[in-house]
Formats: C-alpha cells, sequence, structure tokens
C-alpha cells in the first residue's frame, strides 16, 4: 500500500496536478486597514496589509495611497504583505485613506491628535555652535510621546530646514523646506515663521526655544533694526532684544507662549525679562555664560501628561543642574538656570524703583555692598553686569531699608559660583565706572526698561559721587 500511495503522488507531480496555490503568483485580494491615531506635530507612517484569495500576505506590490481623494504616493509590501507611507500632520485632524492594489481599494480613517506640548527651537547654528548643535538634536530624539518638536535649523554645513520627529524618535524634514538658507539672525524671519507654525500646529502647550550665543541687551544698538540673540555668521546678523520683543509679540498676536527659554549666555537680565514679559507665562534664561553644550535636552523625554508650564519649566532647570554637577570648573566661574514668572515683573520694578531712592540716599553703603557682590558679566573695563539677587540679599544683611522681593519673579532657580549659592540668579546692569556706563548707554536706550524705571538715573547719581 505504501508503495502505491508513493506512485500515485508521484504521477500527480509529474502530470502537473499540483494545487494551485503553490505554482502561480500571489494576487491581491484583500487589502487589510483600520483606523489609527497618530500624535499632530510628529511624522507618521500609515501601514496596510495585503492579502490574497487565501489571507496570505501578498509582498512585493505597490500600493497607491490616497489622502482625502489626493494621490500621496506609493509603498510596497513587505515579505509580510504590509505597504507603509510617511504623512506629516501638524494638526489634530481626520484624514481619509484609501490604498489601492490591482483593482482592490480600501479607504480608512486616521486620527491625529494634539500633544499636550509642541517646542519650537529656533536653532540658530550658523556659527561656531554648529557642532554642538547636532548633540542638542540627539538628546531631542528622546522626546516623551506627550511632545512634539518642531526645529528651525540653521546651520553651518549641513542644509537648513524645518526638522520634525517622526514617530520613532528620528528626524524628518519637512518637503518644502530643504536646501533653503534661513537667516537666524532676522527678527523678521522669526516673526514669519514662528506665526505659520503656532497658526498651523495644534498643542495643548507651547514652548519656544532660541538657541544660539546670547549676550543679554549688550550690542543691540549696533544690531537694532537689523545683537542679543540669533547671531548668523554667514548672513553677518542678529537679533537685538527690543526687535525679538516685536518679532514675539507679531506672531503671537496677544496671545501667550507657556515657555520661552533661552539656550544662550546672559539672557537671564532683567532689563530682558522686562523687555519679553508679555511674550510668555515663563521664562527660562541664564544670567551667566552658559558652557558650548548649553542645555541638557533629555528633559523633553520626562514630560508627562498634565504637567503644567511651571512643572516643565523646572525640568529644564533640573535637567541643567544635574548634567553639570560633576563639572567642577564650570561651577566656579557660575552656573545658573531661572525660571521667571512674568505676571510679576511690573510689581517688582515698581518696587525696584521704589528701592532706588533708597539707594541714593545710602551711595556709601551702596559702594560697600557693590564691592562684594557677584559680578556676572565684565569686558577689560570692569564689571558690567552683576546679580541683583545677591545685591539685594547683601543690602538686607545690613537692615538698613525693605527690598523688593525677588521671589516672586525668580520662581525657581539653579544658581552657583565659586561655591557660593545664589539665591535669585538674574543679572543687572550696574558698571562700576562712568566710562563703562557711557560705553553701554546706547545699548541701554534700546530698552523699555531705561525709559520705563529710574534704575539708570540712580547709575548716574552713584556713579557721579
Amino acid at each position: 500500500m505504501r508503495y502505491l500511495l508513493l506512485i500515485v503522488m508521484s504521477a500527480l507531480f509529474l502530470s502537473g496536478c499540483v494545487p494551485e496555490i503553490y505554482t502561480q503568483t500571489s494576487t491581491p485580494s484583500t487589502i487589510v486597514a483600520g483606523g489609527e491615531t497618530h500624535i499632530a506635530g510628529r511624522y507618521a507612517f500609515v501601514d496596510v496589509q495585503v492579502l490574497d484569495e487565501y489571507s496570505l500576505p501578498v509582498s512585493g506590490t505597490d500600493v497607491s495611497f490616497y489622502v482625502n481623494g489626493a494621490f500621496l504616493g506609493e509603498a510596497t509590501t513587505d515579505t509580510n504583505g504590509v505597504a507603509k507611507i510617511g504623512f506629516f500632520s501638524p494638526m489634530e485632524k481626520t484624514y481619509t485613506f484609501t490604498a489601492m492594489v490591482g483593482g482592490v481599494s480600501r479607504s480608512f480613517y486616521v486620527n491625529f491628535t494634539r500633544p499636550e506640548w509642541l517646542f519650537i527651537v529656533w536653532m540658530a547654528a550658523d556659527n561656531n555652535l554648529y557642532y554642538y548643535s547636532t548633540d542638542d538634536l540627539s538628546e531631542m530624539q528622546n522626546a516623551s510621546e506627550s511632545v512634539s518638536v518642531v526645529v528651525v535649523y540653521d546651520g553651518a554645513e549641513i542644509g537648513d530646514g524645518i526638522l520634525v520627529l517622526d514617530e520613532s524618535g528620528n528626524w524628518q524634514a519637512v518637503a518644502g523646506t530643504v536646501g533653503i538658507d534661513f537667516n537666524s539672525g532676522s527678527y523678521i524671519n522669526l516673526e514669519a515663521w514662528l506665526e505659520t507654525i503656532l497658526n498651523q500646529f495644534d498643542a495643548d502647550h507651547y514652548a519656544l526655544v532660541i538657541w544660539d550665543h546670547g549676550s543679554a541687551w549688550i550690542g543691540d544698538s549696533y544690531y537694532i533694526s537689523t545683537k542679543s540673540i540669533g547671531v548668523d555668521e554667514s548672513q553677518g546678523t542678529a537679533i537685538a532684544v527690543a526687535d525679538l520683543r516685536k518679532a514675539l509679540e507679531n506672531a503671537l498676536s496677544g496671545r501667550k507662549l507657556d515657555i520661552l527659554g533661552f539656550d544662550a549666555c546672559l539672557m537671564g537680565s532683567l532689563e530682558v525679562i522686562y523687555e519679553l514679559r508679555n511674550t510668555a507665562d515663563y521664562i527660562v534664561a541664564s544670567s551667566f555664560n552658559e558652557p558650548g553644550k548649553g542645555w541638557d535636552y533629555s528633559f523633553l523625554g520626562e514630560i508627562a501628561p498634565g504637567n503644567t508650564p511651571l512643572d516643565v519649566a523646572r525640568m529644564i532647570v533640573d535637567s541643567y543642574r544635574e548634567y553639570y554637577s560633576p563639572y567642577d570648573s564650570y561651577r566656579q566661574i557660575g552656573l545658573s538656570l531661572s525660571v521667571y514668572d512674568t505676571s510679576q515683573l511690573e510689581r517688582f520694578v515698581q518696587e525696584l524703583d521704589t528701592f532706588t531712592y533708597d539707594l541714593e540716599n545710602n551711595l556709601t553703603k551702596v559702594d560697600e555692598v557693590y564691592a562684594n557682590t557677584v559680578k556676572v558679566y565684565e569686558d577689560i573695563n570692569g564689571p558690567v553686569l552683576i546679580d541683583l539677587g545677591d545685591f539685594i540679599d547683601k543690602w538686607v544683611s545690613s537692615k538698613i531699608t525693605l527690598t523688593p522681593d525677588l521671589s516672586s519673579v525668580v520662581v525657581y532657580s539653579y544658581g552657583e559660583i565659586a561655591g557660593q549659592t545664589l539665591s535669585f540668579p538674574i543679572s543687572i546692569f550696574m558698571p562700576e565706572s562712568m566710562d563703562c556706563y557711557l560705553d553701554y548707554q546706547p545699548d541701554y536706550q534700546t530698552l523699555s526698561f531705561s525709559t520705563d524705571t529710574q534704575w539708570d538715573e540712580f547709575l548716574e547719581s552713584w556713579l557721579n559721587q
């Protein structure tokens, strides 16, 4: 009987009577697709599976994709019969996708939901900080599912463009924005791009990080309406604080960012924070020079649903502190990063104005306190910026008068220099000589602070004594 079966089977093969499933190429019969949900502002991959009449995967066949009736592109099925195509939606929206192959079609819905946070990074790396930009881009790839990131990238070597993260944490360039030369030192460009992104990208909370060199307001009279931030060496441009305010206020159209961050040197200045008080609820900045590596963007991976803007701002400060904790050399020369509550600025400045009258009546004591106050920035002629929190702390210890309360403005902070912890890191213009004051007066007069307060009048009284 065994021999008979063998002969029968051999005859079947020799006569070509093999079941059709093994001899014919698989033909698409069914497209499997279900409703998908993705995060707006993240480059997504939409997939379908192609099966034959036996419900087996069909590989190596091209699938055409349409979105709301418009052709999107083609993708080839893999060994599992799956075809994937990339799609980007900056906004919360439901799209109708249609997949077609070999006369078979399937329509299905793809939903994009808004992220909790959108981080917009104005990465002005067309200068000697270029090499640090690639490290920070790598750190940003670990952003949590609660965060979408869009980077306006201006580099020195690789092409400029708009970058977004995909769902796997890889960078993707937005079509139509690659190969152009951004001028990141133009406040007009900043305004235009920020307005476009804010109008097209949905999120519950918005943060803008300006990544570059910074110099507080120093040099602004040279760059005004054409240096404080956004240095583009190829274009020879930079953005003055007053112009930065105009760009942000115009782009925001009466709204406020949840967080405005400066991954740049010296921007934690009272004058700068005051100038930008109407652009964000919280400003995160350093009053000292930052190390070249700048912020540690690992905090993006810690953001979770329900985190408030203040929670996230604190994460930025904490990650910065932790990152530089092993670097004693940086801590010796001064490190800080603070969260400033802009809603308290005007009240604090009023208190500071009252305080200046007390200072003018105690100029000798001003000299004594100033001599021991932390100097944040010095040029070849001497100190230019001091730590206002340290000055007030030392003034309080003299028990001469009441002082303005910085705790309402500096709501979370890290600051230290040479083993000294700074209570409320924020700088203010206070040079030790009239010559230095006059050198920087043109820059200072570009700021609202100089016209809205009595600080420059106090400086003149003190320096002329």
